[in-house]
């Protein structure tokens, strides 16, 4: 369901992946040839000369008994190779100069762009090649059939012995060709042709903007992050939703029942059903942010559970830039909502970070109400002191939707709640009913594809595989891809969404799970980018980036040192300069190298990274150009990439 969760289910022992290790072989001795034979037979430039007592279809023969089937590991190597798409005789070209090795042929081919133009020269050397042959194999077809009539009538003439044939097209000194003669007498009537391996049918060929414009009917997809300060119950409201929509089985939610409460954390039964690992069930809360995937009557949700502990902030922000929506959950129980938003909580801190991050819609889910007896008042007094803090932030009114329910005992989730101490003044939807409504998000199908990775693992059956999300554009299996920064190249074998269906393609919004080859796991690392060769995303070391600057306790000055987040990559760097400050409102410069920074300023900054990394231009890619900027634990300051330089 999470992302590590993945890794958990598909890692496996090194030693049961072979897919991209190369086997030896050995080599038997052929039987021993007389010299005036050998030297036909490894040299095809040659013409016989007939004083030798040796013509051309003598060396034919005897090329056919050398040119025998590839040893086993070779041939698996060179299925391997032809399976991504290759053509045979590039890949057996391929595997020949590299001694057998898969992933250094793969990238051989790859990398000279022969997949785009193999079928054009494969063409016209065939056409080449047949015109030159078709003479020599006439002969060849009329020699053997008078030697077999013969024979039949009882001519003592030897049928093994053929009459010499001279080609009119000389022969290169190329390797031998993989065209063999025939085999079958009964088939010389005819011109013999070579008959290739049936191609398997590749999904490159799929329209797929022309399949998404005509998916209508379709539900859209909508990705929800749910945040929140720590014990805010975001797990067991989750949880439980998932019970009641009937993707946890009776067996499942009574065995997480059984095991909460011999650890006496019976109220934990819900919140295991995403905080499955050992370290989150005995600490009580989420760490890393679990993936799950479900439908209502409406919508596809893929749901991130990120984690609400202070120290888990990092993995947050991960979570939130791939959200289209993001759900905040906070504790009605007194007490409860003034430690998560008033006593230094991260309440504060999540709401500034899903904004930064360009989440749009904000769903506030008033969670324990059953705590303070669904009394309105509370309620009431949660959402006017959010309210405020929300919109200073920059949400809009028709942005924010404050619902109540109760994540241990489900009301109010899926169906409308009935208990009449609610239905007297709320007359809202439930939780479900609110996530229907929210209209679709817009994609970028037709830009440049591009997704940022957030695991890297290996599938004991399937291989080196990586998971992420599309940003933009759209990905086809068997496309060659780039890893950024590094330029590392790479093969797409197969793709699995993240509820493990195979698909044979994936669009902007969707998470998904890449096989790759050609490649191997110490090439690629969370937070690169994967894109097409013909369209890199940019890399840099310094840019500059328009910044608001948010309650800080210390003034930004040249040279601050900060830890720069942008989507999953958490990299050290520093503000290299500050360029000026700028008005909120109409964005006029008012100063000009401004000494330092203080709270609640619009700044235009330098920053300098000490590794590349990869960026998008703020008017190019909203998502891909954001980034965050943390020191000391807290974040001090959000905003967007202007330049690259």
């Amino acid at each position: 369901m999470s992302r590590h969760r993945i890794v958990r289910n598909y890692i496996g022992v090194d030693s049961e992946y072979y897919e991209d290790e190369v086997f030896g072989r050995s080599v038997e001795e052929d039987s021993p040839l007389s010299p005036s034979l050998s030297q036909f037979i490894y040299n095809r430039g040659s013409v016989p000369d007939e004083q030798h007592g040796i013509t051309r279809s003598s060396v034919d023969c005897v090329q056919e008994e050398e040119e025998m089937e590839l040893p086993e590991a070779d041939e698996e190597a060179l299925n391997t190779m032809y399976d991504m798409g290759f053509e045979m005789d590039l890949c057996k070209d391929a595997l020949l100069q590299y001694d057998n090795d898969v992933t250094r042929a793969l990238n051989h081919v790859i990398e000279n762009g022969a997949q785009q133009h193999v079928q054009e020269d494969r063409q016209s050397q065939s056409n080449a090649a047949q015109q030159g042959r078709t003479v020599q194999e006439d002969q060849l077809a009329t020699a053997l059939q008078s030697r077999l009539q013969v024979g039949g009538s009882g001519d003592s003439t030897p049928t093994n012995c053929l009459t010499p044939v001279k080609s009119t097209t000389p022969r290169s000194g190329s390797p031998p060709s993989t065209r063999r003669p025939l085999r079958d007498p009964a088939s010389v009537n005819s011109t013999p042709t070579a008959t290739p391996k049936a191609k398997k049918s590749r999904p490159k060929d799929i329209d797929v903007l022309g399949i998404l414009n005509s998916k209508t009917d379709e539900k859209p997809l909508i990705n929800v992050a749910v945040v929140g300060h720590v014990d805010a119950g975001k797990s067991t409201l989750m949880g439980h939703l998932l019970c009641l929509l009937g993707h946890v089985s009776k067996k499942e939610l009574h065995k997480n029942k059984t095991e909460s409460q011999k650890l006496g954390k019976g109220s934990f039964a819900y919140a295991w059903v995403l905080d499955e690992t050992g370290e989150e069930r005995e600490r009580g809360v989420t760490i890393d942010v679990a993936q799950t995937k479900f439908q209502t009557s409406k919508k596809t949700v893929n749901l991130l559970d990120a984690p609400g502990h202070k120290d888990f902030v990092p993995n947050m922000i991960s979570g939130a830039s791939q959200a289209d929506v993001a759900i905040l959950v906070v504790d009605s129980t007194p007490g409860g909502f003034e430690a998560g938003f008033e006593q230094g909580g991260q309440t504060r801190e999540h709401v500034v970070l899903v904004r930064a991050l360009g989440v749009q819609t904000l769903i506030v889910a008033v969670n324990k109400m059953e705590n303070v007896g669904w009394r309105r008042k509370r309620y009431d007094h949660i959402s006017s002191e959010l309210g405020v803090f929300l919109k200073s932030v920059g949400f809009k009114n028709n942005e924010l939707i404050f619902i109540p329910v109760s994540g241990l005992e489900g009301e109010n989730l899926m169906e409308k709640c009935q208990n009449p101490a609610l239905t007297e003044w709320y007359s809202g939807g439930s939780l479900v009913d609110v996530i229907d409504s929210l209209d679709p998000p817009k994609r970028c199908y037709d830009r440049p594809f591009r997704l940022v990775v957030t695991d890297v693992f290996k599938h004991p059956q399937m291989g080196l595989s990586v998971a992420g999300k599309v940003d933009s554009g759209f990905l086809i299996v068997g496309t060659p891809v780039v890893v950024m920064p590094g330029g590392t190249t790479a093969m797409v074998k197969s793709m699995t969404t993240v509820d493990d269906k195979c698909v044979d393609y994936s669009v902007a919004g969707e998470q998904c799970i890449l096989v790759v080859g050609g490649t191997d796991q110490t090439k690629i690392h969370n937070g690169n980018v994967i894109c097409e060769s013909h369209s890199r995303v940019r890399t840099t070391l310094k840019f500059k980036a328009r910044v608001l600057v948010f309650n800080i306790d210390i003034p930004i000055t040249k040279g601050f040192p900060i830890d720069l987040h942008y989507q999953t990559v958490n990299e050290p760097a520093v503000i290299s300069r500050l360029i000026s400050t700028h008005s909120k409102s109409n964005g006029q410069v008012l100063k000009a190298k401004p000494r330092c920074l203080t709270k609640n300023q619009v700044a235009l900054v330098e920053i300098k990274c000490e590794r590349a990394i990869c960026l998008e231009l703020f008017k190019d890619s909203k998502s891909l150009g954001r980034i965050t900027c943390r020191y000391g634990g807290n974040t001090i300051a959000a905003g967007m990439v202007i330049e690259i330089t």
